[in-house]
């Protein structure tokens, strides 16, 4: 490897912080092990004003693991400058204004999530275009700064290069690879003798409001004294248009066989879900899902644990390939009661051996971050 200095810039606070984390901390958090993994001397930097105002408690400062440093924006520059020659993985373009290129310093630009078409599902029917108009200004001066590009996803190279005809790059030159999702797992224990367990877990957005069949899984829960459902589900902390209202949830909490689980550090949710049988990720289609490389459902596959997933995101045709859970299409309820009934303790084991050689071939995070090693020395070899 060309350089082996590498700075990690996290948009989100990332594991290992005493606080809850979402998919674009745990996307800078699993590129930094991988890379770690890989013999890279690597430090993530986390944005300190998000960290101040999500930490609570007046009495003590947040916790910092070691590799991981809080950093206001306007510390950037002076910072990156004293770590020269590095490298500068970008989780997204959150930080480019405080950026600046140097003869010492090379950026790849980790295209983690389609943020435009995010950012537009997350207003409803309302169309957000001067905030659109904003991100894209930003989004093309990362790709700009950028030396070579991470995709998070196979599913999204179309859609990236033509963000990246945008720019002064010539594409034909300008080294790009697919980086999947990294992600620690954690090993399960035999799963017992005791009822199916299934899991409806993750942080709430737009574009994944459970809908119909959330009744249908109720019904199959009530209806099955030997199943447990366990329910954890809050609204992302960034949400700026109010909580999200769950119809039904109430009522399934009501049964005895579901329970409401915290909101928890990843740690603990690793463990949580490592003893869950089956988790449920459904929701429908839309063209910012259809680039998703959804989260929750590769940490579920990192745990041991199957999915019941939609048939069209960046993760489905890969747990189809590893027979590593169920595709379905959240709009087909009348025929999801047929297949929550033919899911059985010696099925849902299977699949889960299968979940489990997936994250090893796919998401461990050595594995996953080989060719981001590639695309670091690519980006130091280009004149």
């Amino acid at each position: 490897m060309v350089n082996r200095t590498v700075v990690v810039l996290a948009n989100d606070v990332t594991p290992g912080l005493g606080l809850p984390t979402a998919a674009p901390g745990l996307r800078a958090f699993g590129l930094a092990e991988g890379l770690a993994a890989h013999g890279c001397d690597v430090v993530t930097v986390v944005p300190k004003p998000l960290l101040d105002q999500l930490w609570t408690n007046p009495a003590l400062p947040p916790p910092l693991r070691p590799g991981v440093i809080a950093m206001a924006p306007q510390e950037l520059a002076p910072y990156l400058a004293t770590r020269e020659p590095a490298t500068v993985v970008m989780t997204n373009s959150n930080q480019v204004k405080n950026l600046r290129r140097s003869p010492g310093l090379r950026y790849v630009f980790d295209f983690f999530a389609p943020k435009m078409l995010e950012l537009a599902y997350q207003y409803g029917e309302d169309h957000p275009h001067q905030q659109l108009l904003q991100l894209r200004e930003r989004k093309i001066a990362a790709l700009e700064l950028a030396d070579a590009i991470a995709i998070n996803g196979a599913k999204k190279l179309g859609y990236v290069l033509a963000w990246v005809l945008q720019t002064s790059h010539d594409a034909r030159r300008l080294p790009i690879d697919v980086v999947n999702m990294a992600v620690p797992g954690v090993e399960r224990n035999g799963r017992g003798d005791g009822p199916l367990r299934f899991a409806i877990a993750g942080y709430l957005q737009g574009w994944s409001i459970p809908g119909r069949w959330l009744k249908v899984v109720g019904d199959h829960i009530a209806a099955n004294a030997d199943t447990r459902l366990d329910i954890l589900l809050e609204t992302h902390w960034g949400q700026t248009r109010g909580r999200f209202a769950v119809p039904l949830i109430d009522e399934l909490l009501a049964l005895p066989n579901v329970t409401s689980q915290p909101v928890m550090r990843f740690a603990e949710f690793q463990t949580f879900m490592a003893g869950v049988d089956v988790a449920l990720d459904l929701f429908s289609r839309s063209l910012e899902r259809e680039y998703a490389m959804v989260t929750r459902t590769v940490v579920a596959l990192a745990c041991g644990v199957p999915v019941i997933h939609p048939p069209f995101t960046e993760v489905a045709p890969l747990i189809e390939a590893y027979d590593a859970g169920w595709l379905h299409a959240a709009e087909d309820v009348a025929s999801l009661p047929q297949l929550l009934g033919s899911i059985t303790p010696q099925r849902a084991a299977e699949k889960a051996g299968n979940a489990r050689r997936l994250w090893r071939e796919v998401f461990e995070p050595r594995r996953a971050t080989e060719p981001l090693v590639s695309l670091i020395d690519a980006a130091w070899s280009r004149s």
